[in-house]
């Protein structure tokens, strides 16, 4: 169900189900039972032998002639002999049909058949229908396991497939000819799935959780759809300003079943594909996606490098129709916003700042309500975090949301949960700027970033996205924003929950190093609390902080995926994790790890000095984009600030670099 292909192992069935099944399928139950006892022997008992061989009695065949192509078989037919006959014995049409709709490699419907056959809908019917009976293609009981959501298919829907086997046939038997109908039925395929995921993305904006059941359903075709793309087919079209939203809203809605990898062949084969064809406009477009991947990968200079082209293709382009005009402008809005999006990872913050204004002139010319304007918007806020204007950036998060809630009746919108999780973490971010000044004030403000990150963990739940990379980020930010709030256990609660869905999906990612960080910063400081009003309970809260500095310090020194340079977190790793040992005077464990950091810190010297494609201190791809699906890791500047008390005393060395790491996550 749901799009997926599940491979079952079918086991052989008992002499009475054995007969039982043959009868059934072959509608003959009046057959002898020394007739049915042979046939059954011959196929061991198989359920799929014993299917074709119900398939060639429906045909007409007699039970005698089927017993004597068996003979020489052991307990198996020969399935590929068999499939020949049957095949062979339909009329030529049939034969048509039956070779275009082993195209689908899963489930289809009668309307869908009747698309990438050619047909009508009606006609359609009576040939599955004749098809099922010969038991060339099963129809699956899809009505007993739908769902009461409006995107479901209703029970009345039948649901068809060919069977693996059948299908392999059917790819390995082809004459010229019948090679020909398939090639036609791949590119009836490819404008039928491509037509639905646009609908799709356009239902993303309005109804999320619908189009998130309709990808359910669809993916194994939209993911074929789109291979089939990479290799051959039309160029999508961006020449008009809602041919450019719509294009966007699919490359909006692959974020959530295509991976990274998988996205940037698409938008490469496509964009070449594009400047073939003298569609330089689709080009520009897709170069611009295909450098968005390459930010996504942490390849910034990469990207901004490909941005050239697209770039100076654009400021050559003239047009006399206003449409044309306005989706040039929107294109380049796009190129604008990528680079922002590089330039911001490289924490070039001004000249990302200028990118991003440059980007929301040409979009808002256009259409300033968009979903697209939304996330441009969103971009801008988090380059002004970036920079430490908590104030701008919190009213980007805020008018990005309402952009959204303007656009669509519901919140149940896949960037929601990440725009409101954005507003969270400037209401953090401006309450740790005023704690020491105004403390009462900063108290509210890390409330209401608490309640943010509430309703973002309570959408993402409605949409069913929850207990993924995003949800990690934003436990970690609410952690945070407990500790501020000195509540420690309810902080070490949703760190440690943060911690889990990293390990699931993010294994050696510098994000669970940072993770383990948090999580022992917090027992730390809970020892420590404990410590000075005597509580013995500190020295187990110190052997917990160990267990994680340790495990950390473990991925910082080697093993990690980040080039071995440390993370932001890793000087106050060090320090506190020293501290630890010395506190549960372990002197020779303290020697031995004072030894390690110092032979690592010698090897991070060595190193070249280049820009390091650091994810924590760079915005992911869920982060500019605003999206919540994807894969692969999720970019955070946050960590664990220390609990104590504020006064307007120099900061001490230690202070410093446990405040180095304190910035909340921005997405």
């Amino acid at each position: 169900m749901g799009g997926r292909i599940i491979e079952v192992h079918l086991n052989t069935l008992s002499r009475a189900s054995s007969v039982k099944l043959l009868q059934n399928c072959s509608h003959k139950t009046l057959l002898e039972d020394d007739a049915v006892e042979n046939l059954v022997s011959k196929c061991g008992n198989h359920p799929l032998s014993l299917k074709v061989i119900a398939g060639h009695l429906q045909s007409g065949f007699t039970v005698p002639e089927v017993a004597s192509q068996l003979d020489r078989l052991p307990r198996q037919p020969e399935f590929s002999q068999r499939l020949q006959e049957m095949f062979t014995a339909l009329p030529e049409q049939l034969q048509g049909i039956l070779i275009k709709l082993s195209v689908f490699r899963t489930w289809f419907d009668a309307e869908a058949a009747a698309d990438v056959i050619g047909c009508h809908r009606v006609d359609m019917k009576f040939e599955l229908h004749y098809l099922k009976c010969r038991h060339l293609i099963e129809q699956d009981d899809w009505g007993q396991f739908t769902r009461s959501e409006p995107s479901r298919p209703s029970p009345q829907e039948a649901r068809y497939s060919l069977h693996t086997l059948t299908r392999f046939f059917l790819q390995d038997n082809r004459t010229p000819p019948m090679a020909a109908l398939y090639i036609q039925a791949e590119h009836n395929f490819v404008k039928l799935f491509w037509k639905r995921l646009e609908k799709i993305g356009k239902l993303a904006e309005t109804n999320s959780l619908d189009a998130l059941a309709q990808i359910d359903d669809n993916r194994v075709h939209l993911e074929q759809c789109l291979d089939l793309l990479i290799r051959e087919g039309a160029v999508p079209d961006v020449s008009k300003t809602k041919r450019f939203h719509k294009q966007y809203s699919v490359c909006m809605t692959w974020e959530l079943f295509l991976d990274i990898s998988k996205r940037l062949k698409f938008c490469q084969n496509v964009a070449e594909r594009a400047l073939k064809q003298g569609n330089r406009r689709s080009y520009c477009f897709y170069k611009a996606m295909e450098a968005e991947q390459l930010v996504a990968k942490f390849q910034y200079g990469k990207a901004i490098q490909m941005l050239q082209k697209p770039f100076a293709i654009l400021g050559e382009l003239e047009s006399v129709d206003q449409e044309e005009k306005n989706s040039m402008k929107l294109v380049k809005a796009l190129l604008h916003y990528v680079k922002a999006h590089a330039l911001g990872c490289m924490q070039k913050n001004g000249d990302a700042l200028s990118e991003i204004k440059t980007s929301l002139q040409q979009c808002k010319s256009v259409s300033g309500n968009s979903y697209f304007a939304a996330r441009l918007v969103n971009q801008q806020g988090a380059i002004y975090m970036n920079m430490g204007k908590y104030m701008e950036s919190l009213d980007c998060h805020l008018n990005a949301y309402e952009i959204l809630k303007k656009s669509a009746a519901s919140d149940l919108l896949l960037d929601v949960p990440t725009y409101l999780m954005n507003i969270g973490t400037g209401y953090s971010e401006m309450g740790k700027d005023v704690r020491q000044q105004k403390p009462l004030e900063a108290i509210k403000h890390f409330e209401k970033a608490i309640d943010y990150y509430d309703r973002s963990l309570s959408t993402e739940k409605r949409l069913h996205m929850d207990e993924y990379i995003k949800t990690a980020l934003t436990l970690k930010n609410k952690a945070m924003a407990y500790c501020h709030l000195h509540r420690l256990s309810e902080g070490l609660r949703m760190a440690e929950q943060s911690l889990t869905i990293r390990r699931k999906y993010l294994p050696q990612n510098p994000d669970v190093c940072r993770g383990l960080i948090f999580v022992a910063q917090i027992h730390y400081d809970m020892g420590r609390e404990k410590q000075k009003s005597g509580d013995v309970g500190s020295v187990e809260e110190f052997q917990q902080a160990e267990r994680y500095f340790g495990e950390a310090a473990e991925m910082e020194v080697s093993g990690r995926p980040d080039e071995g340079f440390p993370t932001v977190d890793y000087e106050a790793l060090k320090h506190e994790y020293l501290d630890v040992l010395k506190r549960l005077c372990k002197n020779d464990e303290l020697q031995r790890r004072k030894k390690i950091f110092m032979d690592f810190d010698r090897k991070v010297e060595k190193r070249s000095v280049s820009p390091r494609k650091q994810s924590e201190s760079s915005q992911s791809e869920e982060s500019t984009s605003g999206s919540s699906s994807n894969e692969e890791a999720e970019d955070e500047q946050q960590t664990h600030t220390e609990i104590k008390e504020e006064s307007s005393r120099k900061k001490t060395r230690k202070e410093q670099l446990r405040e180095a790491s304190t910035k909340c996550s921005i997405a």
